[in-house]
């Protein structure tokens, strides 16, 4: 094999094995996630885990005094909102660096375009810069 050859490889082995441990950095940063909303001036905290269960629900002692039960439900509804915004942002900071910022802030067409623009074979060229054969 010639050595520029080899160094190519080499340099593409290189790349991949970087890649792969900034994934796995990733997905070990998103399995630990978790957050804490909280509502009611704290009389409310629900805990999130990484997939959005709730994994812990507290109630202050003064909460069955000072609000209803239409309140607390909408304590609860509140709480878990701001967790679950916690955990966006959690996400959004772990992948950053690792996904593009077009994937990140929801805008995929950006990066991959609609499968139907893909069957108009002269603007697929003219958008990746390619010849015709």
């Amino acid at each position: 094999m010639r050595e520029e050859w080899q160094l190519h490889i080499d340099e593409l082995l290189d790349q991949y094995k970087q890649q792969r441990q900034q994934l796995a950095d990733m997905q070990a940063k998103l399995a630990s996630i978790g957050a804490t909303g909280e509502a009611a001036d704290g009389m409310v905290k629900v805990t999130v885990g990484a997939q959005g269960q709730l994994t812990d629900v507290e109630f202050d002692s003064r909460v069955y005094r000072k609000l209803s039960s239409e309140e607390l439900a909408e304590a609860v509804l509140a709480a878990s909102n701001d967790a679950a915004r916690q955990i966006g942002e959690q996400r959004r900071e772990a992948m950053s660096g690792t996904v593009p910022d077009e994937v990140l802030n929801g805008g995929i067409d950006k990066l991959l375009p609609d499968a139907t623009a893909l069957t108009d074979f002269e603007a697929v060229r003219a958008r990746y810069g390619l010849r015709a054969r």
